[in-house]
């Protein structure tokens, strides 16, 4: 079950190596070269200089020339210390944590990878900043996980999704599937494998939407490992025919052989040991054409137990022979001790109690040489189990060793258990404090915001009130102006009518004076012939009757005469005062209103006026009605006593 861990966990560290395999030397080579020649120029810039320096330092890791890469990295750290570059000098301190890694020195890995992100996250606006952290914290994440210590590297996790792009693009959603593959790794050897489940389910969502066909057999393979550790193999079995679907679309024959393996070891533990043997012999044929001998020795395991299992005892020991003389080649201590176990087991079954102990023994000393305590839990329980009825002390001491073991491998999970959810609770009450800080400040703001609208409010209330006022004061002076203006134009207009009145008046008095004397001549006149008619002897009476007639009709002619030059004297002293007071009170009068006004004064009829005016009584009566309302006289007022009085 523990190699099938190893398997997932290799395979992820595959996925996301810091450093990639395989490079053509011949390129690489050449690339140094260029490099390096390009390095000598003076004239390059302290920038150009790091930015060659830094291609420089990653061909020498591809060429795994750690010395040289380590010097390059070291003058990349000159240089921008020299000239201040924050950003050249935190992508330094990576470098060196790559570096650590690959000679697996984990607490200056660590410790340059901590100060690498602690640079990087003082950088201000820099356009690689989150690219920057989220990969050195998933680097960082991968690192703790290496070393056991879940809660930090689970705390990482978190931290590296903060610094992934929002826009769920494909990059974004690859970025995610690791931070979740690594979550699941974590829930999963912490025994939490609900959590871990739904890690890796969430991760497999993201992989179906970007057809990532390699994630996806990735991930079924993961769940597959859970549901094995929690014996339900069934479920696993399923989820490894998943896999081995997609790698036989894909023609990875390599990947084909792993879960040919799986699958084997899946029956293996259903015991249906026929089916197995023959996917694990599948598995080793695919192992042995590609030169696998980790999945081969893995596989040559599995196929010995299902021989054993089977009584097929001496099949079994030849097939773990075979197994354990590669795990030998390869240097795998979990391998070599998977074996040795075995054979400890057949041995105690058949009762070679001494040779049993020396496999257990042998298996003890592999034990000091791999980092998995689970081992040597399973080596004790073994030892205690064939001690039992052999020697009661040792089977004392190994029992109590083996419990001293399986207590502080439950307490490293409970302890890491508890790192984890406690990093998830610290995340969740930073981001917590963050939002509330977030939150106060844009309240502090909407505060500020809200009394700068008050203050700009007020100030275009004022402004408005201002321009109101003096649109009020302009249009008030230009009235005033346009009254005065108005007012000067009647005063003009007025004088002119009263210039033209009194013209008129004056040309009236002309004309009556005129008429007067023309009068006083014609009566002078008609007095002399009605002296020189009386005269006339008179022969007859019908000329005396006619005579008389005569003198009469002169009679008549000058007393008309005299009463007409009476009349017009009368409307020649009424005008000049009336006509006066008429034109300032009643301006808006016409010249035949005023005139009808004057006659009306002297107490006129409409007949008479009529006569005078040449006009028809009724239009007079008329014009009394328009002289009524232009004059405002009351409604049952003498017009006559009304224009008398003015």
């Amino acid at each position: 079950m523990f190699n099938k861990l190893l398997t997932y966990v290799f395979f992820l560290l595959f996925l996301n190596s810091i450093i990639a395999q395989n490079y053509d030397e011949q390129i690489i080579n050449k690339k140094v070269d260029s490099i390096s020649s390009l390095l000598k120029d003076k004239k390059l810039s302290p920038e150009e200089r790091i930015d060659n320096l830094g291609v420089l330092a990653d061909a020498y890791l591809k060429k795994n020339d750690l010395d040289n890469s380590l010097k390059t990295i070291l003058n990349i750290k000159k240089l921008a210390i020299e000239i201040k570059d924050t950003f050249s000098l935190a992508r330094a301190y990576k470098g060196f944590a790559i570096i650590s890694s690959i000679n697996a020195n984990s607490k200056k890995e660590i410790k340059d990878l901590k100060k690498a992100i602690m640079l990087f996250k003082s950088l201000k606006n820099h356009a690689k900043k989150n690219e920057y952290l989220r990969a050195s914290y998933y680097h960082i994440a991968n690192t703790y996980v290496v070393n056991n210590n879940y809660g930090e590297a689970n705390k990482a996790i978190l931290n590296a999704y903060d610094y992934i792009p929002k826009d769920n693009e494909g990059n974004s959603k690859y970025l995610k599937i690791d931070l979740l593959n690594l979550q699941g790794y974590i829930n999963s050897e912490i025994e939490n494998n609900s959590e871990a489940l739904i890690n890796l389910k969430e991760a497999l969502v993201l992989e179906t939407e970007i057809n990532d066909d390699y994630g996806k057999a990735n991930t079924y393979n993961a769940i597959a490992i859970i549901h094995s550790k929690q014996k339900n193999e069934t479920k696993a079995l399923n989820y490894y025919q998943l896999a081995l679907d997609i790698f036989e679309k894909l023609e990875d024959i390599s990947l084909k052989g792993m879960s040919y393996n799986n699958i084997g070891i899946s029956y293996y533990e259903l015991k249906n040991y026929t089916k197995a043997e023959d996917l694990l012999l599948k598995s080793i044929e695919i192992s042995k054409e590609i030169n696998n001998k980790s999945q081969q020795s893995d596989s040559y395991l599995y196929l010995g137990k299902c021989n054993i299992a089977k009584d097929n005892i001496d099949l079994g020991l030849q097939n773990i022979s075979k197994s354990l003389q590669l795990a030998l080649e390869v240097n795998s201590p979990s391998l070599i001790i998977d074996n040795l176990l075995v054979k400890a087991e057949v041995a105690n079954k058949y009762n070679n109690t001494t040779q049993a102990i020396a496999y257990l023994n042998e298996s003890l000393l592999y034990t000091e040489k791999s980092e998995t305590i689970d081992l040597k839990k399973r080596v004790y329980r073994e030892l205690t189990n064939v001690y039992e009825n052999v020697n009661s002390k040792k089977h004392e001491f190994y029992n109590k060793k083996y419990t001293e073991i399986k207590d502080s491998i439950q307490r490293i999970q409970q302890i890491n258990k508890t790192e984890v959810l406690k990093a998830e609770f610290d995340n969740l009450k930073t981001k917590a404090d963050l939002k509330s800080k977030e939150i106060g400040l844009l309240l502090a703001k909407e505060r500020e915001e809200a009394s700068k609208t008050r203050l700009i409010l007020l100030a275009a209330l004022a402004s408005i009130f201002i321009l109101a006022l003096m649109v009020t004061i302009l249009r008030q002076v230009k009235l005033n102006k346009t009254q005065k203006e108005m007012w000067s134009t009647k005063k003009d207009l007025m004088a002119l009518k009263q210039e033209n009145t009194e013209k008129e008046i004056e040309f009236k008095n002309k004309q009556i004076t005129d008429f007067a004397i023309h009068i006083s001549e014609k009566n002078d006149l008609l007095e002399d012939i009605k002296q020189k008619i009386k005269k006339l002897p008179i022969v007859n009476k019908t000329i005396a009757t006619q005579i008389n007639n005569v003198i009469v009709f002169i009679n008549d002619d000058i007393n008309q005469n005299k009463e007409k030059i009476q009349l017009y004297s009368e409307i020649n002293e009424t005008t000049n005062s009336f006509n006066h007071n008429l034109t300032n009170r009643y301006p808006n009068l016409t010249e035949k209103e005023r005139r009808i006004a004057t006659l009306v004064r002297l107490s006129h009829t409409s007949k008479q006026i009529s006569l005078q005016l040449n006009i028809t009584p009724a239009s007079v009566d008329n014009y009394r009605s328009i002289l009524r309302k232009k004059m405002n006289v009351p409604k049952g007022a003498s017009i006559v006593k009304f224009i008398k009085n003015i």
